[in-house]
C-alpha cells in the first residue's frame, strides 16, 4: 500500500473530527440562524475536502480525467434512473423535508444540490476510485460507511432533523453511487445523479 492510499484510508477519520468541530463552532455562533451555519460549513467542507484535499492527493488531472464528460447508453441509463427515483421517495421518511422560510434560504439550499454532487463526488467517489480500482473494502465499502457517518455532522445542525434517516439514506446512496462509479470508470455520470437526486430531494 503506498503513501497516497494510505492517506486516503485515514482522511475521512480527520474529516470528521475536523468538520464536527467546525460545525459546532458555526453552530453556536449562528444559533437559532442555524441555515446559515449549516451553510457556511459546508461551503468549507467543500473547498477543502472537496475540491484542495483531492487536488493534492490525485492531483489536477486525474480529477479531470474522472468528471470527463461520457455518452450514455441503456446500461448507465438504467443504472443511473434507480437512484433518481428513489430520491423522490426519501421525502416520505419523517423529518427529511428541507424547510425554506424564504427565498434566501431556499437559493442556498439548491445550491447546496450542486456543491454536494460536485465536490462530494470527487472527494468520496472520485479518490477511491483513482486509488483502489479493484479494491471493494477501500474502494467502496470504506468510503461509503464514512459518507453515510459525515452526515450527521451537518445533519446535527437542523434541531428537527432525522439524523439516523439522513445517514442511512446517504449511506445506501453513497454505496450505489461507489457502485455505479466502479462500473462506469467514471464519477461524470454520480455528479449528475447525485445534483438531480438532491434537487429532487430538497424542492
Amino acid at each position: 500500500m503506498n503513501t497516497k492510499q494510505i492517506i486516503a484510508i485515514a482522511a475521512p477519520i480527520a474529516l470528521l473530527l475536523v468538520m464536527y468541530l467546525i460545525f459546532r463552532l458555526l453552530a453556536k455562533f449562528f444559533g437559532a440562524e442555524w441555515r446559515i451555519g449549516w451553510f457556511l460549513g459546508l461551503a468549507i467542507y467543500w473547498l477543502t475536502w472537496g475540491l484542495v484535499f483531492p487536488w493534492l492527493l490525485i492531483g489536477k488531472e486525474s480529477i479531470i480525467e474522472l468528471i470527463q464528460p461520457q455518452q450514455v447508453n441503456l446500461k448507465i441509463f438504467l443504472l443511473a434512473i434507480i437512484p433518481i427515483a428513489l430520491s423522490g421517495l426519501y421525502k416520505l421518511v419523517p423529518n427529511m423535508k428541507y424547510e425554506k422560510p424564504n427565498a434566501w434560504i431556499f437559493i442556498l439550499v439548491i445550491s447546496t444540490c450542486f456543491g454536494n454532487g460536485i465536490f462530494e463526488e470527487i472527494l468520496w467517489r472520485g479518490i477511491y476510485l483513482e486509488l483502489f480500482p479493484h479494491n471493494i473494502l477501500f474502494g467502496l465499502v470504506w468510503p461509503s460507511l464514512f459518507f453515510a457517518l459525515w452526515h450527521a455532522i451537518p445533519g446535527s445542525m437542523n434541531p428537527n432533523g432525522n439524523i439516523a434517516g439522513l445517514m442511512i439514506g446517504s449511506g445506501l446512496m453513497g454505496f450505489y453511487l461507489s457502485f455505479l462509479a466502479r462500473q462506469t470508470g467514471t464519477i461524470w455520470w454520480t455528479m449528475i445523479i447525485h445534483i438531480i437526486g438532491g434537487i429532487i430531494m430538497v424542492l
